[in-house]
């Protein structure tokens, strides 16, 4: 099971981790991985997640920290992609709608993980909004 940050109750604000969680989206995982595992010394982990294929983690001390995807949508330039934990992800949509943001992409669920939107805040910078599933 893929393993963000899910607790019955969000414990990345209980806490005070509000940056949850990372991706590096480029065109090619392979490369992705070859580099970060040679040059900083992570290790991976890939997840079958079903319908949506295999997910790919790059890794600390055998714990999952940062996604490595491909851009969703052709001509997307690599980039990092960070996720924010909030206490309801489509409140704080309609909430950053209304400050001006743009809605980018979701909000969608990804089963076992949680439920995401990807706003664009008013000055052009991207990030997701994250709420964990609550675990079983």
């Amino acid at each position: 099971m893929l393993i963000m940050a899910t607790e019955t109750q969000n414990p990345a604000i209980v806490t005070g981790s509000t940056f949850v969680w990372h991706e590096i989206s480029a065109p090619s995982i392979d490369k992705s991985i070859e580099f970060y595992t040679q040059a900083l010394d992570f290790g991976t982990q890939s997840f079958d997640m079903g319908e949506m294929g295999t997910y790919n983690m790059l890794t600390r001390n055998g714990q999952g920290v940062a996604g490595v995807i491909q851009p969703h949508n052709e001509g997307i330039p690599a980039h990092w992609a960070t996720y924010i934990s909030v206490d309801d992800v489509d409140a704080r949509v309609e909430k950053c709608k209304g400050l001006g943001a743009t809605l980018l992409a979701g909000p969608l669920d990804v089963p076992t993980v949680g439920r995401m939107a990807l706003i664009q805040d008013p000055q052009g910078a991207a990030v997701w909004i994250f709420k964990p599933e609550p675990r079983q």
